[in-house]
């Protein structure tokens, strides 16, 4: 009986503890650049980032020469040369833009990440 009492207590437990983590909320932004040197061209666009609250980088995909966050007033919040170094950083309540970085040879890129909080 005492067994029997103690397992549901544990899956009690464990049950609370995934049903909390499944309110997270969740909002990917995407950011893509393309640099033309030939018509001095630059163009940008993508979908941004409005944490309504504080959170966390929890993916990113692509980005293969990094990326920066900028903030909505136009200043830098963090800065990645290397996409996979931008998980697990925290980000507080804003809005923020995703700027893929460009090389040379390579001109055109595209960044998604993922935020929960």
């Amino acid at each position: 009986m005492r067994h029997l009492i103690l397992g549901l207590l544990c899956s009690s437990v464990l049950s609370v503890g995934l049903v909390s983590e499944s309110f997270a909320e969740r909002q990917t932004a995407t950011g893509t650049r393309i640099e033309s040197q030939q018509y001095s061209t630059s163009k940008n666009w993508g979908r941004q980032l409005d944490l309504p609250q504080a959170g966390k980088i929890v993916r990113v995909m692509d980005g293969t020469y990094g990326f920066q966050l900028v903030r909505s007033d136009g200043t830098v919040a963090a800065d990645f040369l290397f996409p996979e170094d931008a998980i697990g950083t925290e980000l507080a309540a804003g809005q923020y833009q995703l700027m893929p970085l460009v090389c040379q040879k390579h001109q055109h890129h595209h960044v998604e990440v993922t935020v929960e909080y």
